[in-house]
């Protein structure tokens, strides 16, 4: 793929999406872009490849996991790196097994052996705690006007019958008897002498003498919460609202990941969305068409009048300006746009039926009709081809 280009963007998903909107999002990519679907179009075929690309990457929970802590790089197997004569140690390292998953973690802990650096990564360093997504439904017209809504979830936090040691009390940590506290074990000799975590203690260097019995040595404990979040005015479905430092507790006294909450919108009877512009359609009939009117249109504020010019055509659309959605982003807001769709009448009674047939002689001597005179052009057109 030429240049480094966001995955995410790619399949137009957020960098917290789960494995199945990555999935319903490929296959939509991947039907629009079909080459079946767009034969000769150069353009769809590269964007078919790289929604491909996209998919293989983020569709692979250890592959999106390098991606998104390393991006392109990792993916290729290092950093770009060369060895003293030119030779891509990444390479090597793929070609040794070391290619793929988890090992890149311990890519640092690899160059440091082979070339006999002191450095150790600091394995027991707080991390940040992974991110929660959450969803809510809202209607049409709390979306329109913006909304408080509560919102229950679990996530992890620190157990407190240990303070997050995972060590029962009267108990604590050990240095590991299988790495002696290095967190490590090497294999090899030499100059490709390689280090891996090591299995019993996976690479903290330390066990626990005797487990928390309340969270099993994990230093973690379930909890519910109650968050009450703020839906602004002007949201669209699918749109996610961050809560900063509301999601799972971190390691090693890490700060808190990030809750996010999906908001799903309901569909309305009578108004649809469009960008920020909402389309309503208004039945007439065919005398206020032809003669005019003055039509009461609702909008979400309440209704408004409009004049109905005399001539209307059936699906003629007006705009009311400033009547649709506010930006979420504050820039501006959208328009309404009023459909005019022409309604003829079923179920005629006899006075009805006589004053249509008097209208219709009358229709004879209408001589300007210019969809006519238009439609009659173009047959004439395909019957002298």
């Amino acid at each position: 793929m030429a240049g480094k280009q966001d995955y995410y963007e790619i399949l137009g998903v957020s960098r917290t999406a789960s494995p199945e909107e990555i999935k319903k999002a490929f296959k939509k990519m991947a039907l629009k872009y079909h080459p079946d679907r767009n034969p000769g179009d150069k353009e769809a075929e590269e964007k078919f490849k790289k929604v491909n690309e996209a998919n293989e990457v983020l569709s692979d929970p250890e592959k999106r996991q390098i991606y998104d802590q390393y991006g392109e790089d990792g993916l290729k197997g290092g950093f770009g790196g060369a060895g003293a004569d030119g030779v891509d140690l990444s390479e090597m390292f793929k070609n040794a097994g070391f290619g793929g998953g988890g090992a890149f973690d311990n890519l640092g802990d690899m160059f440091d052996n082979i070339f006999g650096g002191g450095r150790r990564r600091g394995r027991n360093m707080p991390q940040q705690g992974t991110d929660l997504v959450s969803k809510i439904v809202v209607t049409f017209k709390e979306s329109y006007t913006g909304v408080s809504k509560e919102v229950s979830f679990n996530r992890s936090s620190a157990c407190h019958f240990c303070n997050g040691t995972g060590a029962e009390a009267g108990s604590s940590r050990k240095a590991c008897p299988t790495c002696k506290g290095s967190g490590q074990l090497r294999s090899g000799n030499g100059f490709f002498s390689i280090s891996q975590p090591c299995p019993t203690c996976h690479g903290e260097g330390t066990i626990i003498e005797k487990p928390c019995t309340h969270c099993h040595g994990t230093g973690f404990l379930k909890e519910s919460k109650k968050l009450e979040v703020k839906v602004p005015a002007g949201i669209a479905d699918g749109m996610q609202i961050r809560v900063a430092g509301e999601g799972n507790a971190g390691l090693n006294g890490g700060p808190r990941g990030d809750f996010y909450v999906e908001v799903r919108v309901k569909n309305d009877d009578l108004f649809v969305r469009e960008g920020n512009d909402i389309l309503v359609e208004i039945p007439i009939t065919y005398s206020q068409a032809a003669l005019g009117d003055k039509i009461e249109v609702p909008t979400m504020d309440g209704p408004v009048d409009m004049t109905l010019p005399a001539g209307t055509q059936p699906n003629t659309k007006m705009r009311l300006k400033d009547k649709g959605f506010p930006d979420v982003h504050g820039r501006g807001r959208g328009v309404l746009y009023v459909i005019f769709k022409l309604e003829v009448p079923r179920n005629l009674s006899d006075a009805h039926k006589e004053a249509i047939m008097k209208l219709k002689e009358f229709e004879k001597e209408i001589k300007e009709r210019p969809t006519l005179k238009d439609y009659l052009e173009k047959i004439k057109k395909w019957f002298n081809k």
